[in-house]
């Protein structure tokens, strides 16, 4: 029998077994991260089975998009985001989207958010393959979710498949681009209400209450160990191999087509989430967070905190924070 896998610090994180979704294709081998300093334990996953497909919106229908005549968008957000370099890399690689905004530069102060009404698209996005591919292909992340003509999950699915073919075709066509590729996590609304999407290992919360939850799946070699019993979850810096991605937009020489994990949402009152980059969860605790989310009135002052506490921590990845309320309007 084989003995899970411990490391010190270690702590369950909280989750929503409701919208949690497993979903990758059999077809996808590990995608190693630009800040991975080991290669994936391929023969020990050979034996590890494919996980179930996600749940879909059966709603979601191609032809002529029917089920997106009638949208509901009545939902307001408001919040800040922060998107730094860090205290270690020299490039900032990360990306972020809120509404019509996009993050360009590094910066040690936070934005604020503000929008009325749908459709809008709050969305990180983290670059692997390099500091030039790596921050270009988190741009063409967000540039294009930005350019989306309905923010629906089958429109959303359809854009990160298109830009997964671009960014593997372009990182084989030119070799400074070698393996481009970036993570997404974010939040949409607009003709199918309200979801959490993702691909990769960024990641998006809900608080609740005092209870902190993470509603998506990362797509990493130590979430599947972890599915497996093989492997205790671990709170903060993940080493080795565990820091590889089992799934990402790009980062191929071939096209390998993605599964882009969609969570419904279901808002009754203003709720508060959060959306980042693993700059602050390999850095900072699921406890920390919960506490700062918790204690911190202002999402400014929580996106700070946040950011403040992952630089403290050491800083080591380019950190993006986005702390969002969304309300009915």
């Amino acid at each position: 029998m084989l003995t899970p896998i411990r490391f010190a610090g270690a702590s369950a994180a909280s989750r929503d077994e409701d919208l949690k979704e497993i979903s990758k294709s059999p077809q996808c081998g590990a995608v190693p991260k630009s800040k991975a300093s080991a290669q994936s334990p391929s023969d020990r996953m050979k034996a590890i089975p494919p996980p179930t497909a996600p749940t879909r919106f059966s709603g979601a229908k191609k032809a002529g998009h029917a089920a997106e005549e009638h949208p509901t968008m009545h939902f307001a957000v408001s919040g800040a985001w922060i998107c730094h370099t860090g205290r270690v890399r020299r490039a900032n690689e990360d990306s972020l989207l809120a509404g019509n905004e996009f993050s360009r530069e590094s910066s040690d102060d936070v934005t604020s958010i503000s929008i009325g009404s749908g459709p809008w698209i709050i969305a990180v996005s983290d670059g692997i393959g390099g500091h030039r591919g790596g921050a270009e292909a988190s741009r063409e992340v967000v540039r294009g979710l930005a350019e989306c003509p309905r923010v629906t999950p089958l429109s959303i699915t359809e854009i990160l498949q298109r830009l997964n073919r671009r960014l593997c075709e372009r990182g084989y066509k030119e070799p400074e681009l070698a393996a481009m590729g970036a993570t997404v996590a974010g939040i949409g609304c607009g003709g199918r209400g309200l979801f959490a999407f993702n691909v990769g290992d960024s990641r998006v919360y809900r608080l609740h209450g005092k209870r902190l939850t993470q509603l998506t799946r990362d797509d990493s070699e130590a979430e599947d160990l972890i599915d497996q019993g093989l492997l205790e979850r671990n709170e903060g810096a993940r080493p080795g191999f565990l820091h590889a991605l089992t799934q990402a937009i790009g980062g191929r020489e071939e096209v390998v087509d993605i599964e882009v994990h969609v969570h419904p949402l279901h808002l009754e009152q203003p709720t508060r989430y959060l959306i980042c980059t693993d700059g602050l969860t390999d850095m900072v605790v699921t406890a920390d967070i919960e506490k700062i989310l918790v204690a911190e009135s202002t999402a400014e002052a929580a996106a700070t905190a946040l950011f403040q506490k992952a630089m403290k921590a050491g800083g080591v990845d380019n950190i993006t924070v986005a702390v969002i309320q969304i309300e009915k309007t």
